[in-house]
Formats: C-alpha cells, sequence, structure tokens
C-alpha cells in the first residue's frame, strides 16, 4: 500500500503553498489529452500538468528534455549535451513508457521504443499537456507510466508574424521565423527553426567505451505548417505538416568523431463533423516516419547503421453528449509500423486493431471517469485495459480523487529480434509488460493559485530491462514504483511562485534492489517577478542520488542546478532575453560516463507584431 510518511511532509508543504492564495479568478484551463475531448482541468480525474508558451519562453531551458526534467516526477538521463540520446522517466517507469504525441500523431521509434524527444525543438512547441498515470485505456500499448502531447502553434485572428534570433556559449546560434492567422473561415500557420551548437565533449573517462574528449555539436531544422478550414458550419477539414533533420556528433570510438543523422515527420489529415447538436465525429490519418542513420570512421563515407519507423494510423472517434454533465468517447483505430534497417530482423512489421470508449458524468458533487480499450496485436494477440476514477467536490475550490487502471507495453523491435552483435542480442521470448496503478489525491484551485498532492503506487510484472552486461534483455518478474508528487503555484501582485517534489521508490520485488537512474526524491522552485517591462525568472531544479546499474554496486551523485533569466520588452513588438544557466557550474552526471552543461548563457531577440 501507499507509504504514508513522505506524503505527511508533502501535505505540510502544500498547506504552507495554500496560504499564498489572492482573490485572483481565471477561466478553467482546458485539457484534452487525459479524456481525449476538450475538458476543464479542474474537472479532471488524473494527475495533469499544462504547459503554455509563457512558461517556456521564460524558463531557463535550451532543449525540450531540458523543460519537461523541471516538471513533477519527470526525470531525464542524458548520453551528452544537446541533441543526444535521452530517455525519461516519468513517475519512476521507463522511457519506453510514456506515449509522445505531436499534435496527436505518435512519432516514434519502433525498435527503440521511444520518441527522439532531444530532436525537437523547444522553439516549435505552443503547448504541452503531462498526464502521469496509465492510459493504455485511451491511447494503447506503451502507456504506463502516462502520456505527453506536445502542441504546434494553430492559426487564429489577423495574420501574426513572429521571428526570433539568439546566440550562447558553446558557439550556439538559433534562428526561426513564422506567419499564422485567419483569414474567412480559414486558419494557418507556417514555421522554420534552426539550432545549432558546437558543443561539449559528451563522454568522460567514467564512460565504459567510446571516451572521446572532442567537441560533440548538434545541428537541427524544423518546419511546421498546418491549415484549417471549415467548409460549412460545424464541418472542418485540417492538414497538418511537420519535420525536423537534425546531426548530432556523438562518441562511440576515442579516435574518430561519429555522427548521427536524424529525422522526425509526421503528416496528418484531420475531419471534424458535428453531426448533430450532441455528437462530434473525428475522422484523422496519419503517417509519421523516424529515421536514424550512424556515420563511423571519420569519414562518414558509409552508414554504419540505419533503423527508420514508418507507422500509419486510421482513427474514427465520436464525441457525444448524453445530458448535462455527461459524456461519452468512443472510437475505434487501426495502427500499422513497418521498420526498415540494415540490421536483419526475423520480423519486421506488426499491426494493431483497437475500439476503445469512455464516460464522464456530474452528479452533484460527485464525478465519474472511465475508459476501457481492447488492442488485438498481430504479435501478442488481444489484450484489454481499463481505468476508473471517481472525485468528490467538498467545497469550491477543492476536489478529493481516487483512480484505479491498467497498462501495458509491447517489446521493442530491438528488443525481441535484434541479431547478435557486439555481444548483445534480442531475446524473442519477451512477454509484454502488464502493469496496475491506483492512486489518491488532493486538489485545490482558487484562481492563478493552486496546490495539488497525489500518492500512486504502479505495480508492473514482467519488467523488461537490459542486463548488466549489456548482452541481452530479460523480463524480470516484478517491480514496483510508488510514491507521492506534490505540484503547487502562485501569483500574487508582480510576484509569481511554483514549484514541484516528488518522493518515490522505485524497486525490483524479485531481487530487492532499486531500479536504476531513480531518485529518490526530486523536484525544483521556480520564482517569477514583473518590474516594469522586465520579467525576472530563476529556478533550481534538484535530483537526489540514485544507482548507476541494476546490482546498486555504484551511484550518481545528487545535484542542484539553478538558472535566472531577465525579458525586458523593448516595446510593442521588440523583447530582449537573456538566460544563464547552471550558474554554479555544477558538474554532475544523468547517465554514468556522460557529461552536463556547465555554466552557459543565451542573448535572444524576438518580435512579434
Amino acid at each position: 500500500m501507499f507509504n504514508y510518511k513522505p506524503l505527511a511532509a508533502l501535505v505540510a508543504l502544500a498547506c504552507s503553498h495554500a496560504a499564498l492564495a489572492d482573490t485572483a479568478t481565471q477561466l478553467d484551463e482546458v485539457v484534452v489529452t487525459a479524456t481525449r475531448v476538450a475538458t476543464p482541468i479542474a474537472k479532471v480525474l488524473s494527475d495533469v500538468t499544462v504547459l503554455g508558451r509563457e512558461e517556456i519562453e521564460q524558463s531557463g531551458s535550451l532543449s525540450l528534455p531540458e523543460f519537461l526534467a523541471h516538471q513533477a516526477g519527470v526525470e531525464i538521463y542524458s548520453n551528452g549535451g544537446e541533441g543526444k540520446t535521452v530517455g525519461l522517466y516519468l513517475r519512476g517507469t521507463n522511457s519506453g513508457h510514456v506515449v509522445v504525441l505531436v499534435d496527436g500523431m505518435r512519432i516514434v521509434s519502433a525498435t527503440a521504443g521511444s520518441t527522439s524527444l532531444q530532436h525537437i525543438p523547444l522553439a516549435a512547441v505552443e503547448r504541452i499537456e503531462i498526464v502521469r498515470g496509465p492510459a493504455s485505456s485511451l491511447y494503447g500499448a506503451d502507456a504506463i507510466g502516462g502520456v505527453i502531447q506536445i502542441f504546434t502553434k494553430k492559426g487564429e485572428g489577423e495574420p501574426h508574424l513572429q521571428a526570433e534570433v539568439g546566440i550562447g556559449s558553446d558557439g550556439k546560434r538559433q534562428i526561426g521565423a513564422g506567419i499564422s492567422g485567419k483569414t474567412g473561415s480559414t486558419s494557418y500557420n507556417l514555421a522554420f527553426d534552426h539550432n545549432q551548437t558546437d558543443g561539449f565533449s559528451a563522454t568522460n573517462s567514467g564512460v565504459s567505451y567510446g571516451y572521446n574528449p572532442d567537441r560533440d555539436g548538434y545541428d537541427n531544422t524544423t518546419y511546421l505548417a498546418s491549415v484549417q478550414h471549415e467548409w460549412a458550419a460545424g464541418h472542418s477539414i485540417g492538414v497538418t505538416l511537420y519535420q525536423t533533420e537534425a546531426t548530432s556528433e556523438y562518441d562511440s570510438s576515442s579516435n574518430a568523431q561519429d555522427e548521427e543523422h536524424a529525422r522526425l515527420a509526421g503528416q496528418s489529415v484531420e475531419l471534424k463533423d458535428q453531426l448533430t447538436g450532441n455528437w462530434l465525429s473525428t475522422l484523422r490519418y496519419s503517417h509519421t516516419d523516424d529515421r536514424s542513420i550512424s556515420y563511423t570512421n571519420g569519414n562518414f563515407d558509409q552508414s554504419d547503421s540505419t533503423f527508420e519507423t514508418r507507422q500509419d494510423e486510421w482513427l474514427w472517434q465520436s464525441d457525444i453528449k448524453l445530458a448535462p454533465g455527461q459524456q461519452v468517447t468512443a472510437g475505434v483505430s487501426n495502427t500499422e509500423q513497418h521498420v526498415a534497417s540494415s540490421t536483419a530482423f526475423t520480423t519486421s512489421s506488426r499491426s494493431v486493431n483497437a475500439v476503445f470508449a469512455g464516460y464522464q458524468g456530474e452528479f452533484g458533487a460527485h464525478r465519474l471517469q472511465g475508459s476501457v480499450r481492447y488492442d488485438d496485436s498481430s504479435q501478442f494477440g488481444g489484450k484489454r485495459t481499463g481505468q476508473i476514477g471517481y472525485g468528490f467536490v467538498p467545497a469550491e475550490g477543492w476536489l478529493l480523487r481516487a483512480a484505479y487502471g491498467t497498462a501495458y507495453k509491447e517489446p521493442t523491435f530491438n528488443d525481441l529480434y535484434y541479431p547478435l552483435s557486439f555481444g548483445y542480442q534480442g531475446n524473442p521470448n519477451l512477454k509484454p509488460e502488464e502493469a496496475t496503478n491506483q492512486e489518491l489525491a488532493v486538489d485545490w484551485r482558487h484562481g492563478s493559485n493552486f496546490v495539488k498532492l497525489t500518492a500512486f503506487d504502479n505495480k508492473i510484472d514482467n519488467l523488461i530491462v537490459i542486463t548488466d552486461d549489456y548482452s541481452t534483455m530479460n523480463n524480470i518478474g516484478r517491480a514496483r514504483i510508488s510514491g507521492q508528487t506534490l505540484e503547487a503555484g502562485s501569483s500574487f501582485g508582480a510576484f509569481s511562485v511554483g514549484a514541484n517534489l516528488t518522493s518515490q521508490r522505485a524497486r525490483d520485488l524479485d531481487s530487492g534492489k532499486l531500479l536504476k537512474n531513480r531518485a529518490k526524491l526530486l523536484g525544483g522552485l521556480t520564482l517569477g517577478l514583473q518590474q516594469g517591462r522586465t520579467h525576472w525568472t530563476a529556478e533550481w531544479r534538484f535530483s537526489g542520488r540514485r544507482p548507476a546499474n541494476s546490482s546498486n554496486s555504484e551511484y550518481l551523485d545528487g545535484y542542484g542546478v539553478v538558472n535566472l533569466g531577465a525579458d525586458y520588452q523593448l516595446d510593442t513588438h521588440w523583447t530582449i532575453g537573456t538566460r544563464l544557466t547552471n550558474i554554479a557550474d555544477k558538474q554532475y552526471e544523468t547517465a554514468k560516463g556522460y557529461n552536463q552543461a556547465g555554466r552557459g548563457w543565451l542573448l535572444t531577440a524576438r518580435y512579434s507584431n
């Protein structure tokens, strides 16, 4: 069951933040990812965080993974600096336990089992929704830890031009521009972003292989385009295009510069039809592509390895309002994954057909939300998942909630079929992971002030982990991840404050060992101050020590990082920004043998008409 000792300490901290409340009011923010339909965040019975463009611009973060690392329950490990391979642990679950969506499209590597977050530039992101906890009953396989959906900008209002240039430490330079708006019944957005850095050495002498003290640079160019046309009242068609081309230098040998060329792309067509006053139909087709090509031997004249995942998805979803405060969502989907690789897999494709349904209901002070899903996989057969949540509103602004859910993850193509190479080989006997999660929470909101405290207990059977000698993947019998997360925020006058704290214990129940790279305690604090035309920010992020291997024989030290920032508004169009990152020049690792950025700076100029 839950460990209530850390919970009591978090309750005390939450109460101290609640005392900061003022009488400010604001409209309820709407979240889509938690239920697949637009729902006021105050009514959602899941652990959700919503982040907008303002939070992104005022953060000291230089990349999407770095920005996500500031959020409650999120841990990032990185194989070096900007553009290097990253993994994301959400509530202590594996990096492949989080479904990542870009405008509803899943751009994922079916061989690695995760999304290359390091290649999605922050400049392209308008909004982020983080849903913690099992979500397979809404999104299918892999959503054991939760879902992160990234939204790019959509057009509205008069034509709006934006542009930004920046320079920074380690030879960083960036430039981007975009135009968006709405003309008649047609809205549009066109944008591009280019980001380049000379970087620093990704590895240090503690790495098990490939230490090379040279700089490891990064180059990224991203294009975005979307258009939505309402051809009749309540009927619209939308097209979204996304593409990132990136080159990242890394170290796999001590005497050569190695490079990865990556491409992430997605295209979708979506039809929305208000068939009746209570029935909204959505039909969407999306095609996504994740490609990675590695070059070695210094001259980069031949491909050492190529991995590409092409995914096609058809989705039909119906949202039906039954009565005031009651709504049903139902849908069907078909997903086809194809792997093309220079590595010969015995199986290179799979398909999943799914049917799902969800319900939301309000009955006075009581709320009920639930969802069920059945996935039929060509590799592993049928899988049923479900989630049920209950909420009670004892007084205005308060919400007590409880939830129970199940989720699962299918092994990746690398996990199953990778041929023997460099001492590693896939394991075709792997079973899908299965998880059950229960949580209790209390939320309080009043205007721009909030406190949210959640206790969770996630049990995972057949957890897939790599052996300490990196020779293959195995199912360990049982794993359990339990803990508590706290988020709190307040604004009063020109001052704002936000804080989060996570206490967790992630362990292998069969061996009794802690799961590697997970800290028992992590969190952060953000302060903001508006002073005339200048907005000041300060951020502190910390993580406790954590095991560097499955045997727990080595540990990585804990660390704390402080970032400072200031934005000065020159006039109605121009803003100058500056960021000082890791001001104490803290030397730390999130993965053994891989360096993280030291003290740095960034200077930007932004235009918006």
